[in-house]
């Protein structure tokens, strides 16, 4: 059986971790979402036009300004693969 993730609110450094961590799969799933889009005949302003989207929601909504920056960092990765694809 797997173990439970268990994670402490206390430390600074864990969930600096755990939120870079959750950041880079989420940019993972992007690129491979957005690579699926494109293989499947979206136009490829579209799929940039809701990574914009995406990027203007989160510099809105996530709070922390370190987890804010590693999200932009991962998003324009995906834009500018997606971009050049």
């Amino acid at each position: 059986m797997a173990e439970a993730i268990t994670y402490d609110a206390g430390n600074d450094d864990d969930a600096g971790a755990f939120a870079e961590g959750a950041i880079t799969l989420w940019g993972n799933l992007l690129a491979l979402m957005g690579t699926h889009l494109l293989e499947t005949g979206m136009a490829r302003q579209e799929v940039l036009d809701m990574l914009t989207i995406l990027h203007e929601t989160n510099e809105e909504t996530i709070r922390s300004p370190r987890a804010r920056a590693v999200a932009a960092r991962h998003l324009m990765s995906v834009y500018e693969a997606l971009g050049k694809a």
